[in-house]
């Protein structure tokens, strides 16, 4: 609430961020797997071949992350949501009408143009510029409506499935997506306060503290530029934090697999995903709430701690029986949620706001590759080993590396001079 009793703006920015998010992961990633069999079913070809289109959508990503910092800051991001919004809206829906699996790949690419912005590109760019205070707070449950999406809407695509047929459940599905983005990316979001002649919340409680006799309102922010970035050692072992973050987190894709492969049952695999959901969901609040409050080193100790040791209890689940697994999947499911909210928080905290929008794409480039990669690379070792034992220990070193480069990086921080 502001002084006057009203709910502030930046609130309703939330909001519209929850429901971006609700739709282009929740959906759009989280329930493509869902369909990936019945498509491939009908059309007698295999799952992966169905499946590729969501690797091709990832690369799509990687390449134009890089570029999207500019185009975010020469056009108006609403014209730039509500365009990404409508093409994913289309490539997921037009799904439902294809009769043959080239048509799924052009898809792919298309929703790979509109993910860029309304996964990675924009949300925590607009999230930094109108909270001052509780950024964290808000980046956090915003972006737990990825996994609070996901698990409402993969209830609904599996009933939809079953009663009226993989080809409209797409058609249906991408007209929520539409519901759900371009009323809020055409009527709510904007990219700053001062657009509306608002001050950021947060903002008077920031500037009383630091006693300043220059309005914050005016103050132009601190940071660096992205070419004074990318001389620093700094962007390097951010973008290593990010990478790797995304790969360990890939894990994710494999729980059902892992679950059975050592003896546990279909209906336990689903328990256990559904423990990596509620771990996914509740990490997003609890690594917020607690970047907020003790900063983002202890953040960054609290959820890779909980992804390592996750993995480490999903490793002897089968010795020490199913309660270890879901502990397991639940603990792996708090530092996944990571892996989308301590990256922009630590860019912030490293490089600042000045140049904020084009170093944040051109780094979580890296945390798309990472996905990419990982997914192919953990099913090629499981298919060379048959285990998971081995793409468990990988991960676990990964994490080890992962919380490194992220401390690194923040000491580095000093030379930067701003």
């Amino acid at each position: 609430m502001n002084k006057q009793g009203k709910i502030h703006y930046a609130w309703w920015i939330m909001v519209a961020s929850s429901a971006i998010y609700a739709a282009s992961v929740g959906i759009i990633v989280s329930c493509a797997g869902l369909l990936y069999r019945a498509v491939a079913e009908d059309f007698n070809v295999g799952v992966s071949e169905i499946s590729l289109y969501t690797s091709l959508m990832y690369i799509t990503i990687t390449i134009l992350l890089p570029f999207a910092g500019k185009i975010l800051n020469k056009f108006d991001i609403r014209y730039i949501l509500t365009m990404a919004g409508i093409i994913n809206a289309l490539a997921f829906g037009l799904m439902g009408t294809y009769h043959s699996v080239f048509p799924f790949y052009i898809s792919g690419i298309a929703l790979g143009i509109g993910s860029t912005f309304l996964i990675y590109g924009s949300i925590p760019l607009i999230i930094n510029n109108w909270f001052k205070a509780k950024a964290g707070t808000s980046l956090g449950i915003a972006m737990a409506f990825m996994g609070v999406g996901g698990a409402i809407f993969a209830q609904i695509t599996g009933v939809l499935i079953e009663s009226i047929g993989w080809r409209s459940t797409y058609i249906v599905l991408g007209v929520i997506v539409a519901i759900l983005i371009l009323p809020f990316s055409i009527f709510v979001i904007r990219s700053k306060p001062e657009q509306l002649n608002m001050t950021s919340y947060g903002a008077d409680e920031v500037a009383a503290t630091a006693d300043s006799s220059v309005s914050l309102k005016n103050a132009p922010e601190t940071g660096v530029l992205k070419r004074v970035a990318i001389k620093s050692p700094a962007f390097y072992l951010v973008m290593l934090f990010t990478g790797l973050f995304g790969l360990a987190s890939t894990v994710s894709f494999h729980v059902p697999n892992f679950v059975q492969s050592v003896g546990f049952t279909a209906t336990m695999a689903a328990t256990g995903i559904t423990c990596v959901t509620i771990g996914q969901t509740g990490g997003k609040f609890l690594l917020g709430a607690i970047n907020d409050k003790f900063g983002i080193r202890t953040a960054l100790f609290v959820g890779i701690g909980c992804g390592m040791v996750g993995v480490a209890a999903l490793l002897i689940s089968d010795a020490f029986g199913i309660a270890m697994l879901y502990a397991g999947a639940l603990l792996f499911g708090i530092g996944f949620s990571g892996s989308t909210l301590l990256p922009p928080v630590v860019i912030r905290e490293v490089f600042g706001g000045r140049d904020y929008a084009s170093i944040y794409t051109t780094i979580m480039s890296a945390s798309t590759l990472g996905v990419a990669f990982g997914t192919t690379l953990f099913s090629y070792l499981y298919d060379s080993t048959g285990s998971y034992y081995i793409v468990f220990i990988i991960v676990i070193v990964i994490f080890i590396i992962t919380i490194s480069s992220s401390l690194f990086s923040l000491n580095w921080k000093k030379k930067l001079n701003y």
